[in-house]
């Protein structure tokens, strides 16, 4: 039986090749440097399997405790600061403006990291795209050009990343977890301090898109 055109032994491996080829390339020039310098020194995800063709990140409980407890002092220094206006007759003169301020920015930096961390990561193979949102708008798959969708069929690799990150307080280790596109671009999903939960992600990653682990070492900052 004759193969169709374009289905000979001899062109299907040519463009194998040539695609293995471009990926190669495509390696030595990718950028090995952490996508995001710093990043949380303990878990701060999990991988889920929703279905046979969806994969998502939700926040593990780490992190939410790490908000709340960011939360719940903000809100509590903030009451703080308001109730002598409750008590003095709503004499402004008597508030506590510092602790208002003070317990407003704690309060703010919480409910922005819960809002950060419950942001689904999701791999989904029924859309085509891997997503960063709560909800994904099929309507505008098709017409994004901000890079909020990523089709599925432009991840060439997972990256991996080690950083060791020093501040005031030590140091500690990072890793990142990253997508590599096909046009040498990279997208960060994830970036905390568990390498252990971080090589198996990337591992049911690889095989869930069927695609490499490219591991960049690790860097000093």
């Amino acid at each position: 039986m004759n193969l169709p055109e374009g289905f000979h032994n001899e062109v299907i491996k040519a463009r194998e090749n040539k695609l293995k080829n471009n990926v190669d390339n495509l390696r030595i020039n990718v950028d090995t440097s952490p996508l995001n310098s710093g990043g949380a020194s303990f878990k701060t995800h999990v991988l889920i399997k929703q279905s046979g063709s969806k994969l998502s990140y939700k926040p593990y409980f780490g992190a939410a405790i790490f908000s709340f407890i960011f939360f719940a002092v903000g809100f509590g220094i903030l009451f703080f600061g308001i109730y002598p206006l409750f008590e003095n007759g709503f004499d402004i003169a008597k508030v506590e403006w510092f602790l208002i301020v003070f317990g407003f920015i704690f309060a703010s930096a919480g409910g922005f990291m819960f809002y950060t961390f419950y942001k689904p990561r999701v791999f989904d193979k029924q859309l085509g795209v891997y997503y960063k949102a709560y909800n994904a708008d099929v309507h505008r798959i098709k017409k994004d050009t901000s890079k909020t969708y990523i089709p599925l069929t432009s991840i060439v690799a997972i990256q991996l990343i080690g950083e060791h990150v020093k501040n005031d307080k030590g140091s500690y280790k990072s890793f990142e977890l990253n997508l590599v596109l096909n046009d040498g671009s990279r997208k960060n999903v994830i970036d905390h301090g568990d390498l252990k939960s971080i090589i198996r992600d990337a591992e049911t990653l690889s095989h869930f898109l069927n695609i490499p682990i490219w591991h960049a070492g690790s860097m000093d900052n």
